[in-house]
């Protein structure tokens, strides 16, 4: 083979390599750029030797008085429940129910994958098939409380990088490559992988004011396909705005205040 054809052959390959990068989800690339220094593998190793599985028992003694509605799942396709229960949120004692009712409908990266030096837009997408979807009817309204038909369990409001997803599904390539490095690893390669894939992310979420307002919310929620009607809802919470009076957790809740 002549020269000029392997120099076209090698820049061809050269191309579709950079297209390949260029296609891989942001969070994908800051896990293969992250750097766990000597503080974050501590902390990762702490929480490896403290953590301990929980498992949810089906049949009871004593059956729990208020009814089950649906099932307990409501991300399934996250790359997060690859480790994390269905209801991630159980720190915050005062604030972990309402929460955990946000899996239902963002996903778990909106919150905790906010990289400051890249700009990422939101949409719906169905973390099943990873294709966006209308936003229109997914809201929740006073007027319309049923969960099931108005809003499915896969689509979520997702961040998007130069619109394409910025997230990794649970059922990707990459998710799975992830599981079969965990289950080879031995205790310190685990420490190191916990780390890296914890790196990209932010520990707290945004505060209830970040979307829940009305002058600069962190989400667009017109375009999010949002009515007049439910976004001025959503800005002017009464939750929300009661968590607001209550940064410490010292802090006495008056439940009168909630009703004001």
């Amino acid at each position: 083979m002549k020269l000029p054809y392997l120099l076209l052959a090698l820049l061809i390959g050269l191309s579709a390599f950079e297209c390949a990068a260029e296609d891989k989800p942001l969070y994908q690339k800051y896990f293969e750029q992250a750097v766990p220094d000597s503080d974050t593998l501590k902390h990762s190793e702490d929480l490896l030797k403290e953590h301990k599985d929980i498992s949810l028992q089906e049949k009871l003694v004593i059956q729990p008085f208020h009814k089950h509605a649906g099932e307990l799942e409501t991300a399934p396709f996250s790359l997060c429940r690859n480790c994390h229960s269905p209801l991630p949120h159980s720190k915050q004692l005062r604030s972990r129910a309402f929460l955990n009712m946000h899996t239902r409908f963002i996903a778990c990266e909106t919150c905790h994958f906010r990289p400051k030096d890249h700009q990422l837009t939101y949409q719906w997408l169905d973390l099943e098939t990873m294709t966006a979807t209308s936003g229109e009817g997914k809201f929740r309204t006073s007027h319309n409380l049923d969960n099931a038909k108005q809003r499915p369990s896969n689509p979520k409001i997702t961040p998007l990088f130069q619109n394409q997803s910025a997230v990794v599904a649970k059922n990707s390539a990459f998710s799975s490559q992830i599981l079969q490095q965990w289950e080879k690893a031995n205790f310190d390669q685990k420490v190191e992988l916990r780390a890296k894939i914890h790196i990209p992310l932010e520990k707290k979420g945004p505060k209830c004011q970040d979307c829940h307002n009305s002058e600069k919310s962190m989400l667009n929620l017109t375009a999010l396909g949002a009515t007049a009607e439910e976004k001025t809802a959503i800005e002017k919470h009464i939750i929300p705005q009661f968590f607001k009076n209550y940064e410490k957790d010292d802090q006495k809740i008056i439940i009168r205040n909630l009703l004001r």
